[in-house]
């Protein structure tokens, strides 16, 4: 199941609207591939052309988070939050 039906699927258990920046982010988490703080995660959507403030890009990792398809950690040599797809969600992702 791909990351875009497990949040479709989460959305309509919990019927709550499907936000496309959400999942748009999640993507983006996904294909980093590692653990990265907001503002980067932001800059590189930047880059590749997506339209999307900093404010939408933290307040859907912020969703990502508690909804469970993000992990949140701390950064050890700042004060960064590092955000990430765990490997549960990672692996249903890719089947």
């Amino acid at each position: 199941m791909s990351l875009y039906e497990q949040i479709s699927a989460y959305c309509i258990h919990h019927k709550i609207r499907l936000a496309e920046k959400r999942v748009i982010v999640a993507d983006q988490l996904l294909v980093t591939n590692e653990y990265t703080d907001g503002d980067t995660l932001w800059r590189d959507m930047r880059s590749r052309g997506i339209k999307i403030s900093p404010a939408t890009v933290y307040e859907s990792l912020n969703w990502l988070v508690s909804a469970g398809f993000a992990e949140r950690r701390f950064a050890t040599d700042s004060r960064k939050n590092l955000f990430g797809i765990p490997e549960p969600i990672r692996n249903a992702a890719d089947n």
